[in-house]
């Protein structure tokens, strides 16, 4: 609290001053400097930082006040009654809190004229008769300390006592136990007792070496350590671990240590694209590779923070390389499902394989689709893996003028909600599919490769699908706006309140675009069309390219720049740089095949075809292709054989040569054995 009043002395705004008068509201300080005199308000006075009284401790402080909301209880009906027999001495009346709207007649011993000590000397013959006497000594150690401290002076101190464990040992013996508990982090989980072992074996080490410093002459540096018992070593422990995770699950352990040492930060975008953040992270689930082998996919999303929209997702293989990934979802994040070349037709497959009702009808899936917001991002948080610093992805970035910012190095905090994203996408979708392996080891069934049932294509196609019609449409807690704090809503809700608020142009990517950011190659173009990735792509536009040279150095080497999407192999599209524009060009057998195929796909039938056949005829590669789409190729045997053929072979181990040959007997025709009785063994008489 803070006060002023006349003739005190003050320090304000750098100078010394004393109130010489008071005018209402406003106070006349003459400076002890300069003998001017400045009038200052009283509130502009109390409310300055830089004032201070002479005598800062004369009013009370208000820090306990609320004591008795802190306490048990039983200590707390003590303090009450204690409190009432104290109030009554020194006012002369119990206090009002504890009369509950009674009224009361003031009794004559406690007037408040009567002197003190026969006040006190009255409630101490008053309560002698009672079961908690108390002697006039003590009553008038209560007073005085009442009148001094207020109610928290009368809580018996034993229970308001706080624990500070440690604070009787020596604060090196503490420091080794935060320092063994700190180089936990890494390494794996064990027991309190190896904690206890090693600090105890430092401190013995310190002061044996004290000790023999001593006994060869020298002065101690140090007092020795004592060491306490192993129970007090426990609760010293105890004290120190907080959220350190010492001796829990080692994964926690670590994303806790990843947290920053600082107060948390938080950015509120307040229009749609504002702040993105892009991830990769591996499912939970285990799916059928085009190959027949089980794994893994992974999942990399964009994520509008403002509006919680997943701009993109897209699935790929287990160890995917030469991929520009960050390129291809951005491509695929600036650009509608339906205007992505292929996309119609993937879906069309999918719902012919999926189970019933598995996907929605088109004209449902396509007003969902409609409803789903474009968003064009202003800046992208990427952490520093190498799929998100590729040149394609860079480049683009800073064309479309896209500022991107990498997240600090092992700092997944810097990216809370797309993280927060992988995790409502196992819970709302991922965990009831075929094949989940759950969260952790422990939490696995006995055998999730063997209920592996979707394949990567389809997968994509139910993410798509759960994507536009569940998460879009389903209010999510703290996504709200300023306009209505306390309401709910969905991602669609969101982005057209934003909208709404801070219009932002809705910008998508042509197809030329689109074909830029995808994975670049350069081929050849032969007369009977382009060879790439072992297939034959052709189109009438390429006649009066074919057998020239492109003219590109470098990498090129006179070769035509070609894209082409991972996810969407049946086409290509050739850079005719002279013409500025691009060819698509498709495959010989693409009006044969089922839907678009990914590149996974396309390798997986390749290398069934070449097990078979070495020169790898089209035709067998495109009968591989459908039998892998139709997923006729899933069964337990083709999985089995698929996963030995994927297993590493294991060299012979080396036996050491015989000194003695070996005779090795002449095998006799197999023969079914002779029925023997069985003896029974010797038994006691007693027995039988």
């Amino acid at each position: 609290m803070k006060s002023v009043r006349l003739f005190d002395y003050i320090a304000y705004d750098g100078d010394s001053y004393q109130v010489i008068a008071q005018d209402g509201a406003r106070l006349a300080l003459k400076s002890l400097t300069t003998n001017r005199v400045r009038h200052v308000g009283v509130a502009d006075l109390l409310a300055d930082d830089s004032y201070e009284p002479d005598s800062p401790d004369r009013l009370p402080v208000l820090d306990d006040v609320a004591v008795l909301e802190t306490l048990d209880g039983q200590t707390r009906e003590d303090t009450l009654w204690l409190y009432g027999h104290v109030h009554e001495i020194v006012n002369g009346t119990p206090p009002l809190a504890l009369l509950n709207g009674e009224e009361i007649t003031p009794r004559a011993q406690y007037a408040p004229e009567a002197p003190l000590l026969e006040k006190i000397t009255a409630k101490a013959e008053e309560l002698s008769s009672t079961d908690r006497p108390l002697s006039a000594r003590a009553l008038r150690r209560h007073v005085s300390a009442y009148r001094k401290r207020g109610v928290v002076a009368l809580v018996d101190g034993r229970k308001v006592r706080r624990a500070a464990p440690g604070r009787d040992q020596d604060p090196r013996l503490v420091e080794m136990i935060r320092e063994e508990l700190s180089a936990q982090q890494d390494i794996s989980t064990g027991r309190k007792t190896r904690v206890i072992t090693r600090v105890l074996t430092r401190a013995e080490a310190f002061n044996a070496a004290q000790k023999e410093a001593e006994a060869n002459g020298l002065a101690r540096d140090q007092e020795p350590i004592e060491l306490p018992s192993r129970t007090t070593m426990y609760r010293l422990v105890d004290a120190q671990v907080g959220t350190r995770h010492s001796f829990g699950d080692a994964t926690l352990r670590r994303t806790q240590a990843n947290r920053p040492d600082r107060t948390y930060g938080r950015r509120t975008p307040l229009r749609p694209g504002e702040l993105v953040e892009i991830d990769s992270t591996k499912l939970d689930l285990m799916v059928v590779f085009p190959d027949g082998t089980t794994g893994r996919p992974e999942l990399t999303t964009m994520i509008d923070v403002a509006t919680a929209t997943p701009t993109a997702a897209i699935l790929f293989p287990e160890s995917t390389k030469g991929i520009d990934v960050a390129a291809l979802v951005l491509a695929r994040s600036l650009t509608p499902l339906p205007m992505q070349p292929g996309w119609n037709e993937e879906l069309a497959l999918s719902r012919s394989v999926l189970p019933a009702d598995m996907i929605e009808p088109d004209e449902t899936l396509r007003a969902a689709i409609a409803a789903r917001p474009l968003i064009y991002p202003e800046t992208i948080t990427i952490d520093r893996g190498k799929v998100y610093t590729g040149s394609v992805f860079q480049l683009a970035c800073e064309r479309l003028q896209i500022s991107v910012i990498p997240a600090p190095p092992g700092t997944p905090t810097a990216k809370p909600h797309v993280e927060r994203q992988f995790g409502a996408v196992h819970d709302g979708l991922i965990q009831y599919l075929r094949g989940y392996v759950g969260r952790s080891v422990n939490r696995r069934g006995e055998d999730p490769s063997a209920e592996a049932y979707w394949t990567l294509s389809q997968l994509q196609s139910i993410l798509d699908s759960w994507l536009v019609q569940h998460w879009q449409t389903t209010p999510r807690k703290g996504l709200t706006v300023p306009a209505m704090p306390k309401k709910a809503l969905s991602p669609n809700e969101a982005y057209a309140a934003l909208s709404g608020i801070a219009p932002t142009p809705a910008v998508a990517l042509t197809r030329d675009d689109y074909i830029s950011l995808l994975p670049i190659d350069f081929r050849s173009i032969q007369p009977y069309g382009i060879n790439h990735s072992g297939l034959i792509y052709d189109a009438p536009e390429l006649h009066p390219l074919r057998g020239q040279k492109s003219g590109l150095g470098g990498r090129a080497k006179d070769g035509w720049e070609v894209r082409y999407d991972p996810a969407r192999m049946n086409m290509i599209f050739l850079r005719d740089h002279r013409a500025g524009r691009w060819i698509e060009a498709h495959w010989l057998l693409d009006d044969k095949a089922l839907a678009p195929f990914s590149s996974a796909v396309l390798e997986a039938a390749r290398k069934a075809v070449a097990r078979r056949d070495e020169t790898t005829p089209q035709h067998k590669v495109l009968e591989e292709i459908i039998r892998i789409q139709s997923g006729l190729d899933v069964t337990g045997k083709e999985r089995s054989a698929a996963r030995r053929r994927s297993t590493p072979t294991v060299p012979d181990l080396a036996v050491p040569e015989e000194t003695e040959p070996v005779e090795v007997p002449t095998p006799k025709p197999s023969r079914m054995p002779e029925k023997r009785a069985r003896a029974l063994p010797d038994l006691p008489d007693r027995l039988l």
